[in-house]
């Protein structure tokens, strides 16, 4: 398999990134589900919020690296069969993709250091992360809230994204899906 893309499938490093953010941000979504539904005081509440906060700094650093790839080594075109409004919205999904792998890991960060409990960022319990900006009622209950409908609107988005995959593959019958598979021919 070819690193770089090439004119019909993508290669090995722009297919690693697609499932590698995949396999992080699908977890880390339903993680972060599951710590804002806890009510009660848990005792390894701390830790879920740290893992949390690491992983998001991950796919951060990640979407970064995706996003100069992908400007280094750009997609391989698509079907000359899809109408302008399919390739309008995969133009548009992409790049609420990427603000959105972007913008939940800063709003993130920033509603954890507007927190008035005042709790360290450590990354991996290991790096210790400033905060760059103070403790502030206001401001923590802004970003939770725009941290919230980010996370709300990737959910929509991944779910178009993959039911549009599924329609290349089963109702158009072209091969978009398949040239971005793992290993697939």
């Amino acid at each position: 398999m070819r690193l770089r893309n090439g004119s019909e499938r993508f290669g090995l490093v722009a297919k690693t990134f697609h499932w590698g953010m995949a396999a992080l941000v699908i977890p880390l979504w339903a993680l972060g589900w599951y710590m804002v539904g806890q009510t009660q005081d848990l005792f390894w509440q701390y830790e879920l919020y740290q893992l949390h906060k690491s992983f998001g700094f991950v796919v951060f650093g990640l979407a970064l690296l995706r996003l100069a790839w992908r400007i280094w080594d750009p997609p391989p075109p698509l079907p000359p069969t899809m109408s302008r409004l399919h390739r309008l919205g995969a133009y548009l999904s992409h790049i609420a993709f990427y603000l959105l792998l972007l913008g939940l890991p800063v709003t993130g960060f920033l509603m954890s250091a507007a927190s008035p409990l005042g709790i360290p960022t450590v990354i991996f319990e290991t790096i210790p992360v400033p905060h760059p900006i103070a403790p502030s009622e206001a401001a923590y209950a802004w970003l939770r809230l725009v941290h919230y409908y980010l996370a709300i609107t990737l959910a929509v988005i991944l779910a178009a994204h993959v039911g549009a995959a599924l329609h290349h593959h089963f109702i158009s019958k072209d091969k978009v899906l398949l040239r971005m598979i793992p290993f697939g021919r």
